[in-house]
């Protein structure tokens, strides 16, 4: 609610002009807030995980479609959990499931920690630092991820408040963007139970690509769903 006859002491007026003079330097309000909102709920950040954005929205609507019984009980893996809004999010929507969050970043970690606790979530995830499936035991019956896909060149041209201000290692992989990819594929199979399935997303232009290199190693393409700009997001695998 607006106060126009509310004054400003002195602290917080020095406060308000340390938040304009971080945003005239393009770093994130959300990093100046600490706070970014995703499917209707808010979620703590800080210079070590990627901002929760809009185009991530479209795997939990993936995954929900493909998951319509909201008492299913179910395993979940996320790689790269970063934080933590994709496993918060569908923990939330199926109080049934269960999860394992692994990230290779600690800073991520904590800050994942930190949202699975504000949502009430502790007693069903378990968080783990881990490159990919290296500390990871067991199967699934869902393993999502949105892995680093900005390809050098890209990740070059990108603005100031994502470049200068988000985890270099969350964004870029390699020459052509799908490297992480190519990793998490050489395992996956061995993490799904059968019949699981894998949802990634991706970034413009890669979902042939990525639906090539999973059939590749014997994964069955389901389908790709498209964001709210009609770009193609989140591919949808199964394994036999």
């Amino acid at each position: 609610m607006l106060e126009r006859q509310y004054a400003l002491s002195a602290k917080e007026l020095s406060a308000f002009e340390e938040c304009i003079a971080r945003r005239e330097k393009r770093e994130p309000l959300s990093h100046i807030t600490n706070v970014r909102e995703f499917w209707g709920r808010n979620f703590y950040v800080s210079k070590d995980v990627l901002d929760p954005r809009p185009d991530s929205e479209t795997l939990i609507e993936a995954v929900l479609k493909c998951y319509p019984d909201k008492e299913q009980e179910l395993s979940i893996l996320e790689l790269g959990v970063g934080s933590g809004c994709l496993l918060s999010t569908l923990l939330c929507e199926l109080p049934k499931a269960t999860a394992v969050g692994v990230d290779v970043s600690e800073g991520a970690l904590k800050v994942a920690r930190k949202n699975i606790e504000m949502h009430h979530l502790s007693e069903r995830v378990v968080l783990q630092q881990s490159h990919w499936f290296e500390s990871v035991k067991g199967k699934f019956d869902l393993v999502i991820s949105n892995p680093p896909y900005i390809s050098e060149q890209d990740y070059r041209e990108l603005q100031p408040e994502v470049k200068n201000h988000e985890p270099q290692q969350a964004l870029c992989a390699g020459q052509d963007g799908l490297e992480c990819y190519r990793e998490i594929a050489q395992k996956v199979e061995n993490y799904l139970h059968g019949g699981a399935y894998l949802f990634l997303e991706c970034g413009q232009g890669q979902s042939k690509e990525i639906r090539s290199i999973y059939e590749g190693v014997g994964l069955v393409f389901q389908r790709a769903y498209k964001d709210i700009a009609a770009i193609e997001r989140v591919i949808e695998f199964k394994k036999r």
